[in-house]
């Protein structure tokens, strides 16, 4: 064993130690002697006669000296060289046999945690460290290394035992590996930084590690990469990323975290379907629905990946809520703010907003009233909130409207002492006082509004006499009393308040006035039409011109007599037209009678002259049959349909093309005129 080793090795006092003693107490061992040494020691032992039965070689006796060459051989071969030689080789050559069978074959019944390891051989070492490998654990495969690797390396034993310490390296790395696939990463990296650095198999011991830190590494990110999913609401991919997991070579990632993974995705999807609801539900709209939503959404616990997500659902829903009473206040409604307000939970962060809300929905309360007391009672309560509050902008605008309406309400007040006594002087004063009140104020709507109805009063007032008048005037019922109404009403102007009734007064005595000086007209022109004169009826309502108020009842009657006089000519046309009394001069006559209007009182003559004209065609067909069965059936589709002729017309218009069809293989076929030239039957006609 080295120097170094021998007095820092971590295996010089192998467990189990006995107690530990005083190093002057220990009996020390002597080195061992090499093979001169003690042949020398041996001959030293001989000369100076201290072995029995090996007397000195010149020690001489006093009793009965015999010569040498009558000692027996026997006696005298012990004292030669020659013996000595045989003897010492001898011993040699059984030392070396003892040694070299202990050292292959050792007995199982050393006792390795009694060795001095500084003096151990070889022999004991190996076989030492490999009873202590055969243990399997960490310690005893590295108390193995050092008990071998402590040799020299030009020992006769150093390839065998750089082959065992290959060997147990790579048992430890194995027992790493097996801390890496139960996920315990560092206590893997632990144990095979253990592998003593002066190995020839530390180089794998790095790799290793390596290796093991950039499956984690990756494990890791895959993790990671599946919780962002997660909070991004992705289950399918969160799901796609767990998946990963299952090829990442480590059995704690692939199944342990794996397993881990989808339940958390499981719980997760259980919890996102609570926001999911939570939000469907907000969409609904309305307060209920909102505050419903919030519930929903509080489900999520906090350790959930959708913790984070639920909160912001939750501030969300919750400024909506805000947003709602905030409207009600707006709108005056101070009492339903509060109320809308109060279904804020505290976990939405607007604990701040909610309190300056009340604050200003208690001062909205006091200046509600109107009045220029509770006006400065609300300037007050809202000037509590300093500039750090949340809803300071918003107090700073409440303050400086309700100061703003304090002055009009100050003036509003005023005119309406002003305005008390009735008289015109009066209103206009209150009227003069309202004007000072700005569009911009508040309560300038309302003194715009207070304007208008003094006004109005004013001009009631001034106008109403004209009316009076007018109506008086009127009562006479002649057209010139009608006329001079109609002057003393038109004396109000327009945008006065009794305009609307002047002008509709104006407009009734007008007609009025018109009518009794049209009607005489129209019962002219409604006499003349009774006698039969529809041209001078006609002429008589003409008179009455457009835009008077029995125009439109004339140009009625007007219209009635054109179409009763345009229905007498157009009788009378087909009348003189079917006095040719052909079928040609009767269906002429037929299209002329269809043309009298509807509306004529001429119109039932003229159906009846077209269901006669029919029946004579009907006849005059039938005629013809006789002799030209074809000219027959075209006289008959001459009678029009809707008549009362036409029906029998059209069954004898298929007997006779039956006829026809029968009997046309007998006939010579008759020659088709020329195009442009009637046919022979049809001049006969």
């Amino acid at each position: 064993m080295s120097q170094d080793r021998k007095t820092t090795g971590r295996w010089s006092a192998p467990e189990p130690l006995e107690p530990a003693k005083d190093a002057s107490s220990l009996v020390r061992v002597p080195p061992r002697k090499n093979r001169a040494q003690r042949l020398k020691e041996l001959r030293a032992l001989i000369s100076m006669g201290k072995l029995p039965g090996f007397p000195l070689e010149n020690s001489e006796t006093e009793e009965n000296p015999s010569p040498e060459e009558e000692i027996p051989w026997w006696v005298r071969w012990p004292k030669t060289w020659q013996f000595w030689l045989v003897v010492s080789l001898t011993a040699s050559l059984g030392m070396a046999l003892v040694a070299v069978g202990s050292l292959l074959t050792l007995t199982s019944q050393s006792n390795c945690s009694k060795i001095f390891w500084p003096t151990a051989s070889a022999s004991d070492r190996l076989f030492c460290a490999e009873q202590a490998a055969s243990k399997g654990t960490v310690d005893d495969l590295l108390q193995a290394i050092e008990l071998v690797n402590a040799l020299p390396q030009d020992h006769p034993l150093r390839s065998r035992i750089n082959e065992q310490i290959e060997r147990w390296s790579g048992d430890i790395l194995r027992l790493g590996n097996s801390s890496f696939n139960e996920g315990k990463l560092q206590e893997a990296i632990e144990i095979a930084r253990k592998v003593p650095r002066n190995v020839p198999a530390y180089d794998s011991v790095e790799k290793q590690i390596e290796k093991w830190q950039s499956i984690w590494k990756d494990a890791e990110a895959i993790y990671r990469a599946a919780e962002d999913q997660l909070r991004k609401e992705n289950w399918p991919l969160a799901f796609r990323e767990a998946t990963r997991l299952l090829d990442t070579g480590n059995t704690f990632w692939e199944s342990t975290k794996y397993e881990e993974l989808t339940r958390v995705i499981q719980a997760t999807k259980a919890e996102g379907n609570k926001l999911i609801k939570a939000r469907n539900t907000a969409a609904e709209g309305g307060l209920e629905n909102l505050v419903t939503a919030i519930k929903l959404a509080q489900g999520v616990g906090q350790n959930s990946y959708l913790y984070e997500a639920a909160n912001k659902t939750i501030a969300e829903f919750s400024k909506k809520i805000f947003d709602m009473a905030q409207k009600s206040l707006q709108a005056g409604d101070w009492q339903q703010g509060l109320a809308i307000v109060s279904r804020i939970p505290d976990v939405a962060n607007l604990k701040e907003q909610v309190k300056d809300f009340r604050t200003l929905a208690n001062a909205t309360g006091y200046a509600a009233a109107g009045t220029a007391d509770g006006l400065e009672k609300g300037v007050a309560l809202a000037q509590q909130l300093n500039s750090d509050r949340p809803l300071y902008k918003q107090a700073r605008d409440l303050v400086d409207r309700w100061q703003q309406e304090i002055a009009g309400v100050k003036v509003l007040e005023l005119a309406s002492r002003l305005a008390a006594p009735g008289g015109i002087k009066d209103l206009r004063a209150a009227i003069a006082q309202l004007q000072t009140v700005p569009e911009s104020n508040p309560r300038g709507a309302e003194a715009r509004s207070q304007i208008g109805r003094l006004s109005r009063q004013v001009e009631l007032l001034e106008d109403s006499p004209f009316l009076e008048r007018a109506n008086d005037l009127a009562n006479s019922g002649d057209p010139n009393s009608l006329e001079e109404a109609v002057a003393q009403a038109r004396r109000i102007g327009q945008g006065r308040a009794l305009y609307a009734e002047a002008q509709s007064k104006i407009q009734a005595w007008i007609d009025r006035r018109q009518k009794l000086q049209d009607q005489p007209f129209l019962d002219r022109a409604q006499q003349l039409a009774a006698r039969g004169d529809l041209a001078g009826a006609i002429e008589m309502a003409g008179r009455i011109r457009p835009g008077r108020v029995l125009y439109e009842e004339a140009r009625s009657l007007i219209r009635n007599w054109e179409v009763q006089t345009q229905g007498e000519q157009g009788l009378q046309n087909a009348r003189l037209a079917a006095q040719g009394g052909t079928a040609d001069a009767l269906q002429t006559a037929i299209l002329l009678a269809s043309q009298v209007p509807e509306s004529s009182s001429l119109r039932w003559q003229a159906v009846e002259a077209i269901n006669e004209w029919s029946e004579r065609i009907l006849e005059i067909g039938m005629e013809q049959s006789s002799s030209d069965l074809a000219g027959a059936i075209a006289t008959l589709k001459k009678i029009p349909q809707g008549t009362r002729a036409f029906n029998e017309a059209r069954s004898q218009i298929q007997i006779w093309q039956q006829a026809l069809n029968n009997t046309e293989p007998a006939e010579s076929p008759t020659p088709e005129p020329p195009e442009g030239e009637p046919a022979e039957r049809e001049t006969s006609r």
